[in-house]
């Protein structure tokens, strides 16, 4: 495992929760917009592999849709959270979550739950590790996924916007946490360097709690498109934003729609 993925996603589960849990309104309108591209494929209701699933914000939603959903992660604090929220939603006899690597999916999902007919990877769950290991996690998926069955690779950083509009820094505020990042973009190895430094507001301060260092690879729209069909996925679809189907632009996040050949 790369060290900043046990530092961020284990050791630090409980400030990444925080994030995650910001942007579990916004997954609203993400589900919506993949709905209505699944009913142009015709598909109604059926099972959802959710890869670095989280804390289950797209697997939720989707169960809350009729969609059976199972949700894999590496982080036991985020399955743990994952599962308090199915049942919150009422949405645990649809929705189930598993600790585990992506990278030995099949062996963490096992056979009682395939054949998917969707797959998702949301939110740059993409080039955490080397490009041979990406490539294995989504022939695995495929694997696990019917003729047919649709992948979302949703909400994705890529090199194209990070060359265009590129920032070093930026600030969040999280309820009571505070979240510094510091970037550096590598355009000929298309890598990115990060800093999250993460501090507690006390009063009018703030109280350092630790910085995490993050690298990733990230990709051009074409590698990424090259990546799935060599792993049974065929781009069928582009988007700038799922949740409006509003189409891609070079400042948009990427967003591809694939089928299983």
């Amino acid at each position: 495992m790369s060290d900043w993925i046990e530092d961020l996603f284990i050791k630090h589960s409980d400030l990444f929760l925080k994030l995650l849990d910001f942007r579990w309104e916004r997954t609203k309108d993400l589900v919506n917009g993949m709905v209505k591209v699944l009913r142009g494929f015709k598909i109604k209701s059926g099972k959802l592999l959710d890869l670095c699933c989280g804390n289950g914000r797209v697997s939720i939603h989707m169960a809350e849709k009729g969609f059976s959903a199972v949700g894999v992660d590496i982080s036991a604090a985020f399955v743990e959270s994952a599962r308090r929220r199915a049942i919150e939603h009422k949405a645990s006899d649809l929705a189930v979550f598993l600790e585990g690597d992506v990278r030995r999916l099949v062996e963490v999902v096992g056979s009682g739950f395939k054949p998917f007919d969707i797959v998702v990877n949301v939110w740059t769950s993409v080039g955490y590790y080397s490009k041979e290991e990406d490539l294995s996690i989504f022939k695995q998926a495929r694997d696990l996924s019917r003729e047919g069955a649709i992948l979302f690779v949703a909400e994705t950083a890529h090199s194209e916007y990070l060359s265009l509009a590129f920032t070093p820094t930026s600030y969040m505020e999280l309820e009571d946490v505070v979240l510094l990042e510091n970037r550096k973009y590598d355009p000929v190895k298309s890598h990115i360097s990060s800093s999250w430094s993460f501090y507690r507001k006390v009063g009018k301060d703030l109280r350092f709690l630790d910085t995490v260092k993050i690298e990733q690879h990230v990709y051009n729209l074409n590698e990424l498109c090259t990546l799935l069909s060599e792993a049974g996925w065929e781009a069928v679809a582009i988007y700038g934003s799922l949740a409006t189907l509003q189409p891609r632009s070079p400042l948009s996040p990427l967003n591809i729609v694939a089928k299983a050949k």
